[in-house]
């Protein structure tokens, strides 16, 4: 079969066992090839960043930054005296200002750094061309790139959250880290309602995933419940860790 024959045919799936069949494999190569090159191409390089870190890095990274936020003062030894002259509240309030604002940054910093590498990248791994590509794949893929950068920094921020209200009455990084590194690197996916299964599926709707990088397979979960689940999980650890620390002593 011709590249022409094989492009007026879509690309059908038959799974038998552990291995995924295709019917058209020739297709499926070339779209592979062409969305791998589209994967540095201008807005999508942005997604192509943020891709690797939004699922690898960011999770664990901040989850451990927001542990170093909540027991910095109690390191210094001046956590009385801050809570003294701030208050309680807003003491914990500009907290999880601090862990917001170095979120969205983040993300943002890393969308205008895969940007500005794209010249770079694109030399070292699609060197010029001898080929062209004859068929134009239609565009199907997530390509906003603010979507992807406000997906990231959610992201950052939930596990930063997480990581500074269990910092501040676990009142260390050690424990929480590596308990954080061994969920989130080591532990298979628990089930559908796994944090991280949720937001696997959930960045299925915002990433293409060309540039090589594949999050786990996923098990099926309706993405609205599993978020809610999330946001619901996330404001219980809140308000217990909250409510902890106000009866925790501050003479530390």
């Amino acid at each position: 079969m011709s590249l022409e024959e094989a492009m007026k045919h879509p690309v059908g799936e038959s799974i038998q066992g552990n291995q995924t069949l295709l019917d058209n494999p020739l297709r499926f190569d070339y779209e592979q090839a062409y969305n791998a090159h589209r994967a540095l191409d201008g807005w999508h390089s942005v997604g192509t960043g943020l891709e690797m870190i939004t699922f690898i890095v960011l999770p664990l990274l901040f989850f451990l930054y927001g542990s170093a936020v909540a027991v910095g003062d109690v390191r210094q030894r001046i956590l009385k005296e801050r809570v003294v002259i701030q208050g309680a509240r807003p003491y914990v309030v500009a907290k999880v200002v601090v862990v917001s604002v170095v979120a969205l940054a983040t993300a943002v910093l890393s969308a205008g750094v895969s940007l500005a590498a794209t010249p770079i990248l694109k030399a070292v791994f699609q060197p010029e061309r001898t080929f062209d590509f004859p068929f134009i794949i239609e565009e199907s893929g997530n390509g906003n790139p603010v979507v992807q950068i406000l997906f990231s920094a959610a992201t950052a921020l939930f596990f930063g959250l997480l990581g500074l209200f269990l910092g501040l009455v676990i009142r260390t990084t050690l424990i929480p880290g590596l308990m954080a590194g061994a969920l989130l690197m080591v532990v298979p996916f628990a089930g559908p309602y796994d944090p991280r299964n949720i937001l696997t599926a959930a960045g299925q709707t915002v990433f293409n995933f060309w540039g090589g990088f594949t999050p786990r397979t996923l098990s099926p979960v309706p993405l609205d419940a599993g978020l809610a689940l999330m946001v619901l999980g996330l404001g219980i650890v809140v308000a217990g860790c909250s409510y902890l620390w106000s009866r925790m002593t501050k003479f530390v």
